[in-house]
């Protein structure tokens, strides 16, 4: 019994903070375009691995693309402490394809007595895991873009 009050408790408050961010989307007096650019500024923020910048990031995408900023910063939360590994993860691979179409990265080979071989690894990890993230980054933002436009279409005729 009680396992299901702890259980009810934890969905009424992810609902709780559902509505509470839903609320506060619908009371933003913007056009919902301009909301919904700076989420997916936000979100193409937050698929990058630069933890502590990402909400620069995400105002600064917002600002070039005349998006709201309080959006922008909502949807850098795309990577958080649960997430970042698996979408870290995931950007990686999409950047090894990609790159694989260019180069031969199948087969990452080095030693450890060589600094300049690990060090020129990074490089490639580097490299590998940022332009996943751009592109992954890019896809999630236009993916999202669009669920909020509608979402808030969707809510401003029902309320």
């Amino acid at each position: 019994m009680q396992h299901n009050v702890k259980k009810r408790r934890k969905s009424l408050s992810i609902k709780r903070y559902w509505d509470y961010y839903k609320l506060r989307l619908l009371r933003l007096k913007e056009n919902p375009h301009k909301i919904a650019r700076g989420f997916a500024a936000g979100v193409f923020a937050g698929c990058f691995p630069l933890i502590g910048l990402q909400f620069v990031m995400a105002i600064i995408f917002a600002f070039i693309f005349k998006g709201n900023k309080f959006t922008a910063i909502i949807g850098t939360w795309i990577s958080n402490p649960f997430t970042y590994v698996p979408l870290f993860l995931f950007n990686f691979q999409v950047g090894k394809l990609c790159l694989s179409f260019f180069i031969d990265n199948h087969h990452i080979e080095f030693s450890w007595d060589s600094l300049k071989q690990i060090s020129d690894l990074g490089t490639e990890i580097t490299t590998t895991l940022l332009l996943g993230s751009f592109i992954v980054g890019l896809c999630f933002s236009f993916v999202a873009y669009y669920v909020i436009l509608y979402l808030l279409k969707k809510w401003k005729k029902i309320s």
